[in-house]
């Protein structure tokens, strides 16, 4: 009997000196973890890069190099870049050690590091002054505590507002100082017939359509993708390039030029959509209004678009033209097509899944805003793929007019309230319970006032009918109302589960999913609990049993 207490409490002592340790451990990764991410920030500050190359070395032999590049700019500043980047043809910096890296061997990039590198600290040395390592001793550069260092940049973003100001400086480095030849200095294209860079007025786009090697493409940009890829003409190599290399001319004419540091581009702080709607957008040449039809094949009538009001509710063009800045026509047709990846027009432009198409910009809107979603919530995305919408959704977009319809705020004025009741008591189901008693007009109020604080829902909610059907979401408010006849929970969900309709919940479920959920997701704090809506029978016996729940809840 001793022994078998002496073993027990081996094994809780054990169990509590595993458990001390885990603990340990688990807090000493996270002090770790903030370290490197503050460390992290201090890197980018300083401008420092970790030299890595997995994408051609694959497994790395060694640690990665952590390369202060402010120093080597400081010690390098008589011969400037081209100390260690070279310029190509045409006369723009590429902003890699290694000239044609891609196209090299591993072993090839390896040699060529360590011979630039220790010749250019051998040199220093010479002239007495302090530089890097000399010896091919592997541990002073690749030293094990970077082995899993990362250091990321923050994206930069060439948003509207830089490009505006852009615009506006580089008119001087134009000769007649027109748009058109300001474009000019940043905009091309590749030229598939003559393979060369030509700029091409009225076809000015972003630059992620040909150098974003990372998205598919479909068969009108893929061709120029691939050559972008073959040359190695990424994002970082493209952006680099052709904008330090305008900043360095810019200094060398003693002129005002964008940063040359890498922490003065790559912040991290990006502007608001708020903040972006005061500035102009770039102009090419398009309309503030169009009329989306298509001519002896759409069955449905034309739908006006205020391209404008659009353009300032993103940060991008790209946001919408994710291809090309084309009309979705151009490569969405009707029946669909290899030119725009078998999707057909209709599926471009309503299709929920897609964060591109018109209704599913609309749900994304609905979706990350807590007062829409008290009603949306409910929305059904799986019956969204069977059925677009019904023929009251259709009419307010298809009007068959180039001008949008007018909009008109919601008012309660001239009511029925003898049909509309202020108060409503619902009584089935009141067994543990007392009836409870909704305030019906109070909650229409409020959904009216969230309607006419947006201006998309102020122009989709047409009448109170739709601010309803929030609520009554299967019924035809408007006619049960003509003929005296309440719209109901009870006419669909009945109070036991209906096995001829597996699909709906039953009437206890569907009051609790509706009001509470509603109520969650407008964040009201309100009607939460049973006893907010509900008062106690007298002699419940589950009285104490309900009190207990909810101090837990507490």
């Amino acid at each position: 009997m001793q022994r078998k207490r002496v073993f027990i409490l081996e094994i809780i002592l054990v169990v509590i000196g595993i458990s001390i340790i885990f603990y340990y451990s688990k807090g000493l990764s996270l002090v770790e973890k903030k370290n490197q991410i503050s460390s992290q920030s201090e890197e980018v500050k300083n401008n420092e890069i970790l030299i890595a190359h997995k994408e051609y070395f694959k497994k790395l032999e060694y640690a990665p190099v952590l390369f202060s590049h402010q120093k080597h700019v400081k010690a390098l500043k008589e011969k400037g870049c081209k100390a260690c980047h070279y310029i190509n043809k045409k006369g723009l910096y590429v902003f890699t050690f290694v000239k044609g890296i891609y196209k090299k061997k591993s072993e090839e990039i390896k040699k060529e590091y360590h011979q630039k590198c220790i010749k250019c600290h051998v040199k220093f040395r010479k002239k007495g002054k302090k530089s890097g390592p000399i010896k091919l001793s592997c541990g002073e550069c690749h030293k094990r505590e970077y082995v899993n260092k990362e250091i990321k940049y923050p994206a930069f973003d060439f948003d509207f507002a830089y490009h505006d100001k852009h615009v506006k400086k580089l008119k001087d480095r134009t000769k007649n100082r027109s748009s058109k030849e300001t474009c000019k200095l940043c905009h091309h294209t590749y030229d598939l017939k003559t393979k060369k860079l030509v700029y091409q007025n009225g076809t000015e786009e972003s630059c992620y359509y040909c150098h974003d090697l990372s998205k598919k493409r479909g068969p009108d940009l893929s061709k120029i993708v691939a050559i972008s890829k073959k040359e190695n003409w990424n994002l970082p190599n493209a952006f680099h390039s052709l904008c330090l290399s305008c900043h360095f001319k810019l200094k060398k004419e003693n002129k005002k030029a964008g940063p040359i540091v890498c922490s003065k581009c790559h912040t991290g702080k990006y502007k608001t959509i708020a903040e972006l709607k005061k500035v102009p957008c770039p102009e090419r040449g398009q309309k503030d209004k169009y009329f989306l039809f298509v001519k002896n094949l759409s069955k449905m009538k034309g739908v006006p678009f205020d391209h404008k009001f659009h353009e300032n509710e993103v940060a991008k063009c790209r946001t919408c033209h994710h291809e090309r800045l084309k009309a979705c026509k151009d490569c969405h047709t009707i029946g669909g097509s290899s030119k725009g990846d078998y999707i057909n027009l209709v599926t471009a432009y309503h299709s929920l899944f897609s964060d591109r198409s018109c209704r599913g910009c609309h749900y994304r809107q609905i979706k990350s805003n807590k007062n829409c979603l008290s009603c949306h919530y409910f929305f059904n995305l799986a019956e969204a793929r069977s059925e677009l919408a019904d023929e009251r959704s259709c009419k307010i977009c298809h009007t068959g007019k180039k001008e949008l319809l007018p909009t008109k705020k919601l008012s309660l004025e001239g009511l029925n309230l003898k049909k509309i009741k202020k108060e409503i008591t619902i009584k089935k189901l009141s067994k543990e319970f007392e009836p409870a008693k909704m305030p019906h007009l109070k909650m229409i109020n409020k959904l009216v006032e969230v309607s006419n604080n947006s201006k998309l829902a102020t122009y989709f909610h047409r009448n109170l009918e739709t601010i309803c059907r929030g609520c009554h979401h299967k019924s035809n408010v408007k006619a049960e109302l003509e003929k005296n006849k309440l719209p109901l929970c009870s006419n669909c969900h009945s109070v036991d589960f209906d096995p001829l309709h597996p699909e709906r919940p039953r009437l206890q479920a569907a009051y609790h999913n509706q009001c509470i959920k509603c109520h969650e997701n407008m964040q009201i704090k309100k009607a939460i609990n049973c006893t907010d809506c509900h008062k106690y029978k007298k002699g419940n016996k589950l009285k104490k049993l309900f009190l207990k729940r909810e101090e837990k809840n507490v």
